[in-house]
């Protein structure tokens, strides 16, 4: 879990920010939000406590609680002339909490938790399962009509989906096999080369051949240029 801060340290935190000039920036907002998002930063896939889910909220995310905060009704900002002027921690504090838990309901932050108070293992909380809760965010926990549901709620990121393969059609056997045949002619009938240099000359006339295939290619088609145990012949390629 990734170390907890505290609001008094985080506020202070905050506040000793380096100003942002409107002159010389024109998103200011956006800048002030990749401050925070590394000033409270949670490194990879590390948990955080569901009170500090906003750790795991990205810059646009900030960028767009801020302006919203900014544009209240209710609030009224000093206007600096110089310096872009920003809410405090506790004015943006609601926003990113909504949008930490439309997150948590998207999937986009996933979440665990220890059922009722006499439970001790941690468990899965599914996004299914969150609308029918409501967030303690002080407590760290969701209740149900107004009792413990479940405790101790930490989220993380939800990991990245992996980057599929490219698929790519495998040449047909003869098309290997003529491959082969023209490989072979190349080198004279003595010729024992490095399986590693048929296989490449192989690839470069059928793209796709994968080690195996090369290898019964080479012992169907071109047995002559199999090499014998412990023994390398001098004769090299024409090519």
């Amino acid at each position: 879990m990734a170390d907890p801060l505290a609001s008094a340290e985080l506020e202070l935190r905050i506040v000793l920010l380096p100003p942002i000039s409107r002159g010389a920036h024109l998103n200011g907002p956006a800048l002030r939000a990749r401050q925070l998002v590394k000033l409270w930063g949670v490194n990879g896939d590390d948990d955080v406590p569901l009170a500090q889910a906003f750790r795991l909220l990205d810059v646009e995310a900030v960028t767009g609680a801020i302006l919203r905060t900014l544009l209240m009704d209710d609030k009224d900002y000093p206007a600096d002339p110089c310096h872009w002027t920003f809410p405090g921690f506790t004015d943006l504090l609601p926003e990113l909490q909504e949008l930490s838990w439309r997150a948590m309901l998207d999937g986009a932050l996933l979440t665990e938790a220890i059922k009722s108070v006499r439970g001790k293992r941690y468990r899965a909380v599914l996004p299914a399962e969150l609308p029918r809760l409501t967030p303690d965010w002080e407590l760290s926990r969701l209740t149900f009509g107004g009792r413990d549901d479940v405790i101790n709620v930490r989220v993380r990121r939800a990991p990245a989906e992996p980057v599929k393969k490219a698929w790519r059609k495998r040449p047909n056997k003869a098309a290997v096999r003529d491959s082969m045949k023209q490989v072979a002619q190349t080198y004279p009938l003595d010729a024992q080369p490095p399986f590693s240099e048929i296989w490449d000359r192989l690839k470069e006339l059928s793209p796709g051949v994968t080690r195996e295939v090369a290898r019964e290619a080479l012992k169907q088609y071109a047995p002559h240029l199999v090499g014998r145990r412990g023994y390398r012949s001098k004769s090299k390629s024409p090519i």
